[in-house]
């Protein structure tokens, strides 16, 4: 039953490093996903080159009523009357396209940027940024470095919370203006700090974690054969039987090998 249950911790121990090694590989990666997704909307493409194709067109009326003007086709009264009329009508049409454009434009984009595809690419970017100065982080805690080193790492974390906060809850209209800069600012550095400390307290937990590891290591490899030697010197010295120096020696494998798994 106990052989079982640390089998099954063993199993979710690995299922678990599995997963947070997926998700830190998506968060360094998620920059690429904007393939997975288009640029710009077909409709608006369409619509593009139709506003040309009538750009095109009044053009082409235009320069035919100019030739027939030079050759005497048209007076000048006619002449006056056809570009009045066609000026009208290819701005209406003009017009209308260029709304349309604007529309599609609007119902394609995605947090105030042109689309998802662009928005994924830069919310990838500064993901990794902020992944990288975490992990920076943590390696000058461990490294007990001086606050000098962390200067660094916490400035690519305040960048990344400036780009997040900007990403998800504003526009790129909103940048321009300098209260959101503010707010903006202001946002950051409080996710920043709240990073930092966060990541020193769990960076302080692992360290724990890993000190009481190396002593369990010290035991199993160093200690332990040292206690061994001496209770065998003991059997033989008659101090302590053999069924109880293998009992105590299996209690504290077994005791030894839980602690390890639990860890």
């Amino acid at each position: 039953m106990e052989q079982s249950i640390r089998e099954t911790k063993k199993n979710i121990n690995k299922t678990v490093v599995f997963l947070k090694s997926i998700f830190a590989f998506i968060l360094v990666s998620l920059s690429l996903f904007h393939i997975f997704f288009i640029p710009k909307s077909p409709d608006l493409i369409k619509e593009q080159l139709n506003y040309k194709s009538i750009v095109q067109e009044r053009d082409s009326v235009n320069h035919s009523n100019i030739e027939k003007f030079k050759k005497g086709v048209l007076s000048k009264e006619e002449y006056l009357s056809l570009t009045e009329t066609s000026f009208l009508h290819y701005k209406n049409r003009l017009i209308e396209s260029s709304d349309k454009k604007k529309q599609l434009a609007l119902d394609f984009s995605f947090r105030g940027r042109s689309s998802f595809h662009f928005w994924i690419f830069v919310f990838g970017l500064v993901t990794a940024l902020f992944f990288f100065s975490c992990k920076s982080l943590h390696d000058d805690f461990s490294r007990g470095s001086h606050y000098k080193f962390h200067f660094v790492s916490l400035t690519g974390i305040l960048v990344s919370g400036f780009w997040f906060i900007h990403l998800i809850f504003l526009t790129q209209k909103d940048f321009t203006q300098n209260k959101y800069i503010i707010m903006i600012l202001v946002g950051a550095a409080l996710f920043s700090a709240f990073t930092y400390f966060l990541i020193k307290h769990y960076t302080y937990k692992d360290d724990i974690i890993y000190r009481q590891l190396s002593f369990l290591e010290r035991i199993r490899t160093l200690h332990y054969p040292n206690i061994a030697k001496k209770a065998k010197y003991a059997e033989k010295a008659g101090l302590v039987s053999k069924s109880e120096l293998d009992r105590d020696i299996d209690e504290f494998q077994e005791d030894l090998r839980d602690i390890y798994n639990s860890i």
